[in-house]
């Protein structure tokens, strides 16, 4: 009768492994039940960054007409 005891017990723990190992599986593919993290933001302009761009030419003023009185 123990020996039968004995392979049961083991049966059921090897179930036991078996379902544990799903649960691994499907955590590191899923993750844990928390979001997902969002992916980061690209950086936003700085003064420095903008520093180093040359300033962007403006057209010549356009002289005016004189006035005709």
């Amino acid at each position: 009768m123990r020996v039968r005891n004995k392979e049961i017990r083991q049966r059921r723990h090897r179930k036991v492994q078996k379902i544990k190992e799903h649960n691994r599986e499907i955590q590191a593919t899923y993750g844990s039940g928390q979001k997902a993290p969002k992916p980061a933001a690209a950086p936003k302009a700085t003064k420095a960054a903008a520093a180093d761009k040359p300033a962007a030419k403006k057209a010549p003023a356009k002289k005016k007409a004189p006035a005709a009185e």
